[in-house]
């Protein structure tokens, strides 16, 4: 599906939180799981990604530590999602439901007038 990409921009916080809701996880894992459940429409960008996360952390929504394992290529560090995170990924989830109820109102409602 040809989407703009710019719509998804304003809700890169909540696909972060949504996916740390889960279990904890490290910055390319999320990059590749985003891609992979948007049938590859959408590509979260490395620098993206990491100013979101960095943010998130400065707002006291997640935390980072480094993993014990050592892969290839180095340690990897992870994200946890914090009391506030959950609490700012609830808030995000009510704002995406009204939002949808919202398009999903007027869109039908345009429909409805061309019959």
């Amino acid at each position: 599906m040809d989407i703009d990409k710019e719509m998804l921009k304003g809700h890169i916080e909540a696909l972060l939180l949504s996916q740390l809701a889960e279990q904890d996880r490290y910055g390319y894992e999320m990059t590749k799981r985003i891609f992979e459940k948007s049938g590859g429409s959408f590509e979260l960008k490395e620098g993206t990604l990491y100013l979101a996360l960095k943010r998130m952390e400065a707002n006291g929504l997640v935390e980072s530590y480094w993993g014990n394992e050592e892969p290839i290529g180095g340690r990897r560090k992870y994200y946890r999602l914090l009391s506030k995170g959950k609490l700012r990924l609830a808030q995000k989830k009510r704002e995406w439901r009204f939002i949808r109820l919202m398009m999903d109102t007027f869109l039908e409602e345009g429909n409805d007038e061309r019959r």
